[in-house]
């Protein structure tokens, strides 16, 4: 099994609260794999972007608010560095390639859901950037 060094800070565009202008911050912590929850792990992105749903978070015009402060540039690839302790049976693997959406899970039985707006379930789970 392939082993990462983790660094504890990154470079992240932020912005700290809703409405607030993006700042760029050269020391944001980074989540160390001790902090991983059970089912979580830690990527380390390669190729990212900023989609529309970054300035909709930004602006809170969305149900679903975000935990600030948000770091945006959530979907893209990279390889998974760390797996929460206790995962069961997780569906990947210390050094496996990803691609990560900003939507992770949904009901998919809510009348957002079978309306084709999962992105406003009440019950949405979204990539960890907003965790």
């Amino acid at each position: 099994m392939a082993s990462f060094t983790i660094p504890k800070t990154q470079v992240a565009a932020v912005v700290e609260s809703i409405g607030a202008p993006i700042e760029i911050k050269h020391d944001q912590p980074v989540k160390q794999a001790s902090e991983l929850a059970p089912g979580e792990c830690l990527v380390k992105m390669e190729y990212t972007g900023v989609c529309h749903t970054d300035l909709h978070a930004k602006k809170g015009d969305w149900p679903a608010k975000p935990n600030n402060p948000l770091i945006g540039g959530h979907e893209g690839v990279g390889i998974v560095v760390a797996i929460g302790e206790h995962s069961e049976r997780p569906p990947v693997k210390i050094g496996d390639r990803v691609g990560i959406k900003w939507l992770a899970n949904s009901c998919l039985d809510c009348e957002f859901c079978r309306k084709g707006f999962e992105q406003s379930a009440s019950s949405l789970i979204v990539s960890s950037y907003w965790s």
